[in-house]
């Protein structure tokens, strides 16, 4: 196991596991995107849907293994910047038209570190929050969504920190296929495209919702 531990240990070793669970997330934003579109469809819909996956006893073991993959890429990514960092004491004027790095990549641990701040929030509220989907109860997790976007101040903070998402997802999509060695004239180029499409996706998508929920309770007068 020694091996094991001096190759996680080593620069390669991180950046692999950092690339593996941000495609692992990657994953799981399509998935989340998908299940939250049903809000669209309706309430019962949504809440069914909510009630279906809080009721599921594999939903226990996916969210224990996504704590360790979240810390994980917290550790790796955190690993790799202070090591970067060290390797280059002095602040060097970027260029960014050499290709070789450009403001996205230089700051993925802010953007990093803005979608975390989010994550937490997001849990705090909705994962959290004063809400049950039982019978009878007076705030389902529709009703807590509707009333939360109902806010501006809530809506564009939301809206905020999905669009740095988007940004963070376009980076982190390429450059993770580049360190699993998906690096090739031919099929880089499509690699590139795809994360920016999948990146506009997910930023659209989940931006989409508190916008809809803000304006339908403003022009309701609401």
């Amino acid at each position: 196991m020694t091996w094991l531990w001096s190759f996680i240990s080593s620069s390669i070793g991180k950046k692999l596991l950092m690339a593996l669970s941000g495609l692992f997330f990657c994953s799981f934003l399509l998935v989340h995107l998908a299940g939250n579109v049903l809000m669209y469809v309706g309430k019962d819909a949504f809440n069914n849907y909510a009630s279906a996956l809080t009721g599921n006893p594999a939903i226990v073991v996916m969210e224990i293994l996504m704590i360790v993959l979240f810390a994980v890429h917290i550790y790796t990514s955190a690993a790799l910047t202070l090591e970067n960092r060290a390797a280059r004491p002095e602040k060097y004027a970027m260029d960014v038209s050499s290709g070789k790095r450009t403001f996205m990549s230089s700051n993925m641990f802010v953007t990093g570190s803005i979608v975390f701040i989010f994550v937490i929030i997001h849990l705090y509220f909705f994962k959290f929050g004063d809400w049950s989907n039982e019978p009878g109860s007076a705030v389902t997790l529709f009703d807590l969504v509707e009333t939360t976007y109902g806010s501006l101040f809530w809506t564009v903070l939301y809206v905020f920190a999905v669009i740095v998402l988007g940004f963070h997802l376009n980076h982190a999509f390429q450059s993770a296929f580049q360190t699993l060695g998906l690096n090739h004239k031919k099929y880089t180029p499509f690699i590139h495209k795809l994360g920016t499409l999948y990146s506009i996706l997910i930023a659209l998508g989940f931006a989409s919702f508190p916008v809809y929920f803000f304006l339908t309770q403003l022009s309701a007068g609401g």
